[in-house]
Formats: structure tokens, sequence, C-alpha cells
């Protein structure tokens, strides 16, 4: 009768034991709105749930790669939009101040407009970004590309390095363009170093449109606005191109992000209704146990003699 009475209780204790785990499971699923809350819950249903979120993470992190690389396109294409605008006036600077009718006085106003002018595209050029970062040095983003020697001649001080950025599992797009591409990559003088020697000419009250000298510093500067307007544009339309193929990868990863999350929601969402009856009928399965074990524990051997 010992042996019985001891296995009864011992039944009764583990039922409740189990149903009161049971009872825990379903709160804490219905707490999270999460069916699988442990890899023996749904082992398949894990892995699948495991392997998503891994795609989502890096998905996501190539959607915010695209998202940063843009903005720096974006912040690029302005600064190297505004040199065209400055090159622009200059040009027409350039060609007005070719005029025979002009006065000393005439043509070294207009060299005052081109030092200003000069200064402005200097200072474009050696922009940086939110960061204190160079945008137009290359790798040498704590360097000014833009950098003057001994003898006042501007030079390149940065370097011919790209920015690789993964924009996709298997892509990759360059983030940066260096003032060397668009300045000094010609065989000619470059702009700035050409527009220094025209504000010269202009700024001599001995030289004239009609000369010589004048003529070919009007043409060699206009040689080089033609050369590096030319550079520019060509960058400015590349980074268009780059900004029309980031947009379309930037729909692709946010279409992949929300079907992984569907797929993580269908695969370890939880169903509040089944759960719910689930619940109610554990704890009510608990409840009866849990007296019937109280019943039982007042069972001794005197009760039946």
């Amino acid at each position: 009768m010992r042996v019985s009475m001891m296995n009864m209780y011992s039944q009764n204790l583990q039922s409740m034991q189990n149903l009161t785990s049971d009872v825990a499971r379903v709160n804490q699923q219905m707490a999270t709105g999460k069916s699988i809350l442990r890899p023996s819950d749904d082992p398949i249903g894990m892995a699948k749930v495991i392997t998503t979120q891994r795609d989502l993470a890096s998905t996501s992190q190539y959607l915010q790669n695209t998202e940063s690389l843009s903005t720096s396109l974006d912040r690029s294409e302005t600064y190297l939009s505004s040199m065209t605008n400055l090159q622009m006036r200059m040009r027409e600077i350039t060609i007005g101040a070719n005029n025979g009718a002009l006065s000393p006085e005439d043509r070294a106003a207009y060299a005052a407009e081109l030092s200003e002018l000069l200064e402005s595209f200097v200072d474009v050029v050696n922009a940086k970004d939110d960061g204190g970062n160079y945008l137009f040095s290359g790798n040498e983003t704590g360097t000014a590309p833009i950098g003057i020697d001994a003898d006042g001649n501007y030079f390149y001080q940065g370097d011919d390095g790209h920015r690789e950025v993964q924009i996709s599992g298997s892509a990759w797009m360059t983030g940066n363009v260096t003032a060397q591409e668009f300045l000094f990559s010609s065989g000619g003088t470059d702009i700035l170093n050409q527009t220094k020697q025209f504000i010269d000419v202009l700024n001599d009250p001995d030289l004239s449109p009609g000369d010589d000298v004048f003529t070919q510093a009007a043409e060699d500067m206009l040689a080089a606005l033609d050369d590096s307007l030319a550079s520019i544009s060509g960058a400015i339309t590349d980074i268009g191109g780059k900004q029309n193929a980031l947009s379309l990868m930037q729909t692709t990863h946010t279409e992949r992000i929300l079907f992984s999350e569907e797929v993580i929601g269908e695969t370890e969402g939880l169903d509040y209704a089944q759960a719910t009856a689930e619940f109610n009928l554990k704890l009510t399965t608990l409840q009866v146990t849990q007296q019937s074990f109280v019943q039982v524990s007042q069972l001794s051997l005197f009760n039946h003699m």
C-alpha cells in the first residue's frame, strides 16, 4: 500500500510539474508573440529562422551601405556642380576680357573677380564631409587635396585611392572621385594654375587683347576650362549613373528585407487564438491536478482501515 501511495503521489507531482512548465511556456509565447522559444520547440523552424535572420542582417547592412554611399555621392555631386558654375563664370570673364576696347582698369577688375572665383574654386575642391574628411583627396582624407607650394603654384597633395563600398553580396561600388582625376589628369596646365597665370596677364597694363602673349594666355585659359569642365561633367554623369544603380539596389534590398521579416514572422509567429485556447486548457488541467494532488497527499493508511 505504501508503494502504491508513493507512486500515486509521484505521478501527481510529475504531472503537476509538467503542466506548470507548459503553462509557463505558453504564457511566455503569448508575452513574446513567438511560438518558437528554443530550438527544441521546432528544430526545422528554428534553423529556418536563424538562416533568414542572417540574411536579413546582411541585407540590412547592404541597404545601410547604399544609403550612406548615396548621401556621399550626393554631396560630391553638389560640390562638383558648384565647380561647374564657377568655371562657367570664369569662362564668361575670359571671353569678355579678350576685348580690345577694355581699359587696363577694366581688365584689372576682371582679374580681381577671377581671383575671387579661383579662391572659391579651391575652397570647393577642398570641401569636407560631415565627419571632417576631405571629399576629393582619395584615401588621404585628412589632407586637403589642393595645396600651394613655395612658388605660389597649386598642386594636388592627395592620392589616387578609391574607396570601394559593398552594396550587395556580390557587388561593390567606388564611393569617391579625386581632384587629381578632374583637375590634374590632362597633359596641359591645370585650370587652377592656368587661371593664376591669366590673372597675372590681366593685371599687366602692358598686355592687351591682340598681343601674342595675351592671346595665347586667353586661348590656354579657354582650353584649360574646356578640359576641366569636360572632366567634371564626366564625373557628375558617372555619379548620376551610380545613383540610379543605387536606387534600384535599395528597392531590391528593401523588398528582400520585407520578405525576410515576413518569413520570420510566419515561421515563429504565434497564433494567439490557438495559444489562448491551449493556455486556458492547460491552466484548467493544472488546477484540477493541483486539487487532486492535495486530496492524494492527505490520504494515509488509516483512511483505508
